[in-house]
């Protein structure tokens, strides 16, 4: 689904209008995006959640040339899907 399938859902779901189903999946993806931002956890029970985590250096070779490089330590983002959405998706 692109954005704007899951507008028109959202209105489908809520008896709603899309201008409110559009300024409510605009503020939910900000609320992700500011704790992400702010390395906080975001978590919805039962269907996904996602955290920062660090990724420590690591040791790696380039497969073209086989030299060794050394893999600079990072945030990745973790994400972790619930029960509720796994179950459907089998």
């Amino acid at each position: 689904m692109n954005k704007a399938e899951i507008i028109t859902k959202m209105s489908e779901f809520a008896n709603g209008t899309k201008v409110e189903s559009d300024k409510y999946l605009t503020a939910f993806l900000q609320t992700l995006e500011y704790a992400i931002e702010n390395k906080e956890e975001f978590k919805l029970t039962g269907h996904f959640g996602m955290k920062v985590v660090e990724r420590a250096e690591k040791n790696g070779v380039n497969p073209q040339t086989k030299e060794k490089i050394v893999i600079p330590a990072k945030n990745a983002i973790k994400t972790t899907i619930g029960k509720k959405l796994k179950d459907l998706a089998l």
